[in-house]
């Protein structure tokens, strides 16, 4: 399950949200390249 606590969706218009399943110390410089990876990916359109 994943939540966005503090978030009302208006705020979430057109975002992207990409998911790492690793807790954050965990979190380590190859997920970072990985997102970075996946959003370049992405087809950014806003909507368009």
């Amino acid at each position: 399950m994943r939540r966005l606590s503090g978030f009302l969706p208006l705020q979430t218009v057109y975002s992207d949200f990409y998911i790492v399943n690793d807790l954050w110390p965990d979190f380590k410089e190859k997920h970072l390249d990985d997102a970075l990876a996946w959003y370049s990916e992405q087809d950014v359109t806003l909507g368009g």
